[in-house]
């Protein structure tokens, strides 16, 4: 019997961190995304911060960030993932651009939140019984 893919959102900063660094934990997330490992949970303005902060410039000169890519990165977000109604709004984040990945995860049911954030998000611990973890950390719900 196969085991259940786990239902995550994670932070841009995870997205940006495994599209620029194809050797890092955040890529590995990225992969087991991709590989159906685990549902990315998103929301409207999540899809729309995952795509606005690729095209800055100083993000965008790396390599690997380019025209194709983001247009595979676009089909995944459209076709790959799995769509969230905000219908309930949190703010508990200190920092109030970080409440629509809290909301995300409430909203979807999320089995856990992905974050690199320690000042706002990782601080909180966990989200209506939800729990924030780093990317290190997340690795194990993968397996």
């Amino acid at each position: 019997m196969s085991k259940k893919p786990v239902r995550v959102v994670v932070d841009t900063n995870i997205i940006v961190s495994g599209i620029i660094s194809p050797n890092g934990v955040p890529s590995q997330i990225l992969r087991a995304l991709r590989a159906r490992k685990a549902i990315l949970l998103v929301s409207d303005p999540i899809v729309q911060e995952y795509l606005e902060v690729l095209e800055y410039p100083h993000i965008k000169k790396y390599k690997q960030i380019n025209e194709e890519s983001l247009r595979d990165l676009t089909c995944f977000f459209i076709f790959q993932t799995e769509r969230v109604e905000l219908l309930t709004e949190i703010r508990k984040s200190p920092d109030p651009d970080d409440n629509v990945f809290l909301s995300t995860a409430v909203n979807g049911k999320a089995d856990f939140l992905i974050t690199e954030d320690k000042n706002d998000l990782l601080s909180l611990k966990e989200i209506d019984g939800i729990p924030i973890v780093s990317a290190r950390n997340s690795l194990k719900f993968f397996a």
